[in-house]
Order: C-alpha cells, then structure tokens, then sequence
C-alpha cells in the first residue's frame, strides 16, 4: 500500500504493521469494529450475536449474523494469525448453528439489541433486513443455510488450503484479511477477501449455474402463479395487490380502509394454495373474530372451504382468517389458477358486505 507524497509526484510506501504492536485485541477491537461495522466485510450483515456461548458444551462464537438470503453467518476473528485449527472451530459452530429455530434466532437477537443498549425491535428488524412482510415470509428463509466467514491479519496456508477445499465442495466459506498499516501516528485498515479469489469463483460458474436454474425454476412455478393472481385482481378488481416475485406469497393493499390485509400463498413444500385476511391491530383483531365467530359457517359454505381463525406462531399479536386449497399433485398449478381467483372474489365480496351491511361492532 503507497501513499502519493503530491510535492515531488512520489509513491511513499505505507508500512504494514501489527495489532500486537499496537495493543490492538481481538475482542475489544476487532470484533467490535466488525460489530458496528459489517460491512467491512464487503457484504451486508445484520450482526445478531456477540459471544454467543448458550451452546451445550462450553464454547463461544465470536460472532453471530445473517446475511440477505437468511443465512446464519459464523464469523470467527484471530488477531494476527489463525493458527492451524480455527477451520475445524468455525465449522464445529456451523454445525451447532444449524439447529437453532427461528425462535432460537429472534432470543439471540433479541439478547443482542438489549445487551448492547440498541432501540430496535428484533422482529421488525429482521423482516425489514430480508424483505419479508410477515412471520410466514420470515421462516421460510431464516438459516436454511449457514455460512462461516474466518478474519485474520494473517491466514495459515494449513486454514487457506482446507477453506478452498471446502468451498470448492460447495461448503460456503469465505476468508478475509484484515491489517493494519501505520501513517505517522495514525492506523488504517485494510481487508482483503482471500476465498474464494475471483479467479476460483470463475471457475465454478457453472457448477453454480445449474444449482440456481434448479431454484429458479421451483421458483418459477411459485411467483408465475402468484404474479397471474396478482395481475388478474389488480386489473379486474378494486383491491391492490404488490408482488415482488421473489417469495411464495404475495400481499393485499389495506382492505375497506381497516387494518385488515388479504395475503395471497403459494407453498409448494406443503402442496397448499391459501388466502387468509390477517391483522395484528386491536381492531383488525377483533374483527376476525367477529367474522369467525358470527359467520365462519356461512362463509365456508360460500367457499367450500373450511375457514379457520389462526394466530401467529411467534407473533401473538397477529390473527389471520385463513382458507387453504389443497393441491393435487396430478394437476398442473395453472389448473388451480381460477379457481384460486374465484374463491378470493367471493371471500373479499362476503367481509365486504358484512362489514359494509352490518358493521361489525369493536372494542
């Protein structure tokens, strides 16, 4: 690293330097500097743990977080060298990881924002960090993966050699340099990312290609039914609906001016269309159950589908009016695609006119 002296158009070499050297550690410094500043790992990561040490045997991670596709991120810090072991750590944290819940990852959190004084909401803020509208959108992706991320001034090439191995076998790890150099009496920080290098990456294109059609394509599925669903009620109906296309539900506009939302789903693990009305206001609250106690018998049989009032599984807060479409697997989804926008045709006309008709008294 060069620095440009401007009075004589000169490089001056910028001397590398170590963390030892000046009384720099890795859990008051480096780890806290990762902490408050992901994003000198050169992605974005929403830091969810630091020190993590509620495993059943008595080992800490360093570092604890979830990138934008969901996954758990395992980041393990050396200050100035790995050593030769540090790869068997991280993975041995993966593996432990990997049996956390959803639940397991909101406490971890949520330990997190109170430990370290932040005003946030762990729920809210994860579902703004990945993009999701709800609890459901928020479990069908949480730590579906995990990856491991290893930083050190220096890698051991004993880490660097089994790391690429792993990633060559599409373990998904990653190794960043992080060093400091000295500038008079100030320090500057650099990080570098080691594995996987461009060049490696390059040579798996392919590989990577074919693992992405195949999620592409189940994906495709999904977001073809729900973009014609959405399409057909934004066009032919008074009621909004916004797509994205890239989840397995998609969501209502505010519905007759209430805090009551239609979500339109598509699971295709559970082999399940559904349409639900949902709130987790007092009032959208009560009318749910209103509707489900009073006219749940009445509306099912203008479905011909049983109706059923569900809470969230985390969120208590959250009442959904849900009505589910089993889906035959001896039918293409294309089948079901009428018969999915007449069912919610005939639901939104029902609420609409008790609620209009009849308005439905709330605390």
């Amino acid at each position: 690293m060069y620095r440009l002296n401007l009075s004589n158009n000169q490089l001056e070499e910028i001397q590398e330097t170590t963390f030892f050297e000046n009384d720099l550690k890795e859990r008051q410094h480096i780890e806290e500097w990762i902490r408050k500043t992901p994003e000198i790992l050169e992605e974005e990561l929403l830091i969810i743990g630091h020190e993590y040490d509620k495993f059943e045997v008595n080992e800490r991670l360093d570092l604890l977080a979830i990138d934008k596709d969901g996954k758990l991120v395992i980041i393990e810090v050396k200050r100035d060298t790995t050593g030769g072991h540090v790869d068997f750590q991280a993975l041995k944290y993966a593996s432990y990881c990997s049996r956390l819940s959803p639940q397991d990852i909101l406490e971890i959190y949520e330990d997190y924002i109170k430990t370290n004084g932040l005003r946030v909401e762990a729920l809210e803020e994860l579902m703004s960090f990945l993009d999701v509208e709800d609890e459901e959108g928020l479990n069908s992706i949480i730590n579906i993966n995990q990856r491991i991320i290893i930083v050190a001034k220096e890698i051991d090439k004993r880490i660097l050699s089994v790391c690429t191995w792993l990633y060559e076998n599409n373990i998904d790890i990653k190794c960043v340099s992080i060093k400091p150099y000295k500038v008079d009496d100030q320090l500057i920080i650099d990080t570098n990312q080691i594995i996987p290098p461009d060049k490696l990456e390059d040579y798996y294109i392919n590989k990577k290609a074919v693992l992405n059609e195949r999620k592409i394509h189940i994906n495709n599925e999904v977001s073809g039914f729900l973009e014609a669903v959405a399409n057909y009620i934004n066009n032919n109906t008074d009621y909004k609906v916004r797509y994205g296309g890239k989840r397995y539900y998609c969501v209502g506009g505010k519905f007759l001016d209430k805090p009551l939302n239609f979500i339109f789903g598509y699971s295709k693990r559970g082999n399940y269309l559904s349409i639900h009305l949902e709130s987790n206001v007092q009032e959208g609250q009560e009318l749910l159950k209103k509707l489900n106690e009073v006219y749940a018998t009445d509306l099912s049989s203008k479905l011909k589908y049983e109706i059923s009032l569900v809470r969230g599984t985390k969120n208590k807060e959250l009442y959904k009016l849900v009505v589910i479409i089993k889906v035959d697997d001896n039918k293409s989804i294309k089948d079901y695609i009428q018969l999915y926008l007449d069912t919610f045709i005939k639901y939104k006309d029902f609420v609409e006119t008790v609620i209009n008709k009849s308005p439905i008294k709330t605390p």
